[in-house]
């Protein structure tokens, strides 16, 4: 039984038809339709009821299609491993990050690695950005992106750089006066709750510490993006989470400090210099495609 006779058979089966599969296969109609009625002759059974140039599952073709599948699937993933070699067999990449960049940037991340190393097993965490460090520290992760405060930065004895600057524009909900004034004074924010980011250790940042409002202290960003698109309060939001959506119900306040600046940090321990290639260190390799998907989205410039 030859491994591209069950490989067109699931093909024409999904496809419906010849034709179909031999446009997903990049393969001739002739060649996938003489090679299904081999393995049809070998089987000693019809796969398919053929009425014109449609097909239909068979009893016994729609009885083994997905066990042909699995057969597929493992022959080339055995080939995968094959050819890079069996020492990446199971080498791992563990990412850590905080929710400064919004989830479709890790999403799109997490596929550009997948399809650059298929082997690996990848994992990515989150966690608070004054967490991080530590646990790239302890050997828990490989590599850590995130934003510093004033509190926090690298831990001693990692390999760290500053990525990018993140902007933190002050916000407040479109439909509040404070948007529409031309300038705005620290007591106009005080008459306000002030929306703040609660760290691992309960500790408040990404705030003013003058203001004597009331304060709603959340621990995402994500969160307080909510609460000030709901009237909530006024906060910092980071502008990479602001979609086109969001600046729709938010405006952002005409303050002296309305929009403030903060390093982003990557570190691992692992050197971040030299060529991101697949003979490098994996942590390398995953920052150069990291820092390629930042370029697309515009956090980092050219």
């Amino acid at each position: 039984m030859r491994l591209e006779y069950l490989e067109y058979f699931e093909a024409a089966a999904r496809a419906r038809s010849i034709s179909g599969a031999a446009l997903v296969l990049g393969r001739n109609r002739s060649t996938i339709s003489m090679a299904i009625s081999a393995l049809e002759d070998e089987l000693g059974v019809d796969l398919f009821v053929r009425r014109g140039n449609s097909l239909s599952l068979s009893p016994v073709g729609e009885h083994i299609l997905d066990d042909c599948a699995r057969i597929v699937a493992l022959s080339k993933g055995i080939a995968e491993r094959c050819a890079r070699g069996a020492e990446t067999g199971s080498r791992e990449l563990r990412i850590g990050r905080d929710d400064v960049l919004p989830e479709d940037f890790w999403r799109h991340v997490i596929r550009e690695i997948r399809r650059a190393r298929p082997e690996l097993r990848l994992s990515m965490r989150y966690a608070e950005s004054d967490v991080l460090p530590e646990l790239v520290r302890e050997g828990q992760l490989d590599i850590a992106y995130f934003v510093a405060s004033g509190r926090s930065g690298p831990a001693a004895g990692l390999y760290s750089r500053v990525v990018t600057r993140i902007g933190m524009k002050m916000m407040v909900a479109g439909n509040h006066p404070l948007h529409s004034m031309s300038y705005v004074a620290d007591e106009d924010l005080a008459a306000l709750p002030q929306i703040t980011y609660l760290d691992s250790t309960q500790r408040e940042r990404f705030h003013l510490d003058a203001m004597g409002s009331e304060r709603i202290a959340l621990s995402s960003f994500e969160l307080g993006k909510d609460a000030i698109c709901d009237g909530l309060g006024w906060g910092y939001v980071p502008e990479p989470l602001l979609s086109e959506e969001d600046y729709a119900q938010l405006g952002q306040i005409n303050h002296g400090l309305g929009e403030v600046w903060y390093p982003y940090f990557v570190c691992s321990r692992e050197p971040l210099a030299g060529s991101a290639n697949a003979a490098g260190p994996l942590p390398l390799e995953a920052h150069g495609i990291i820092l390629t998907r930042m370029r697309e989205a515009g956090i980092v410039s050219e």
